[in-house]
């Protein structure tokens, strides 16, 4: 007669994947079944616009003019382009007079300056 195995079942490594699995299959089971949310809620990952409308007004009421600003200037190149247009300067002429001043530019943008403003610094600065 044979000597018997002492190895019976299954290897670690098949006893950790079926665990996994099992964890896999049960927590896909519980998002399957879970309440869905409402669709007006506040939350982060929700667009304002379908917040409930206490908390968007709240929201609104609440902003600054720091957030109203990076809303539409949300990078210094938008915010220079809007500056060229106003200055009524001619593009190639405003480019050359604030290449001097390209740190200055960077500056008023980082402190949130809107453009009609930095249009009347750069006006005291010499740009024409």
């Amino acid at each position: 007669m044979g000597k018997k195995s002492a190895h019976t079942g299954l290897s670690a490594t098949d006893k950790s994947i079926n665990l996994m699995d099992k964890f896999i299959k049960r927590n896909e089971n519980k998002n399957q079944n879970a309440k869905p949310l409402p669709a007006r809620r506040k939350d982060p990952n929700v667009p304002i616009n379908l917040w409930p409308l206490q908390d968007q007004l709240d929201y609104y009421a609440n902003r600054t003019a720091a957030d109203h600003f990076d809303d539409e200037y949300s990078s210094y190149s938008t915010w220079y382009s809007t500056v060229k247009k106003m200055s009524g300067v001619y593009p190639r002429t405003f480019d050359e007079f604030t290449h001097r001043l390209k740190d200055y530019l960077h500056e008023l943008w980082e402190n949130k300056t809107a453009p009609k403003t930095a249009v009347y610094e750069l006006r005291n600065k010499g740009v024409y």
